[in-house]
């Protein structure tokens, strides 16, 4: 009899080892955002987003998956996966800093705001500098 009871109590604690891993995965994750710039709210159109979403490949194993897209006129973008428990996203745009993002999968109804910011360019004079000689007195 005891032997039983040790019995179920392993198969117990397996089970939920076993539903604790498969319970961190969302599934049919779609996230939508809009890419805008920091300063002026304005969207960023044509913004480059990579994105990798890492699934359970098997108990002990996980894998990825990536997406790329562009932004649309509007700044926005959609991004779908089938399965994950961690997304990781760069956004790139031209003048614009990269963004790296990472976050735990949701489905969202409403857009989440991507704000970047501008590259700083510094710009120096080469205009040619006149120089008078001093004639000796």
């Amino acid at each position: 009899m005891r032997i039983l009871g040790e019995r179920k109590i392993k198969l117990l604690i397996l089970s939920l080892i076993i539903c604790a891993s498969c319970a961190r995965e969302a599934y049919n994750i779609s996230f939508n955002g809009v890419i805008v710039d920091e300063e002026t709210n304005c969207p960023v159109p044509l913004s480059s987003i990579q994105s990798f979403c890492l699934y359970q490949q098997n108990i002990d194993e996980s894998a990825s998956q990536k997406v790329s897209t562009l932004s649309d006129s509007l700044g926005q973008f959609h991004i779908k996966f089938d399965k994950g428990y961690r997304v990781s996203m760069t956004v790139e745009a031209s003048d614009y800093e990269n963004k790296f993002l990472q976050f735990k999968p949701y489905n969202s109804q409403k857009p989440d705001t991507i704000y970047l910011k501008r590259k700083h360019v510094y710009q120096t004079s080469t205009a040619p500098i006149r120089v008078d000689e001093a004639s000796p007195e």
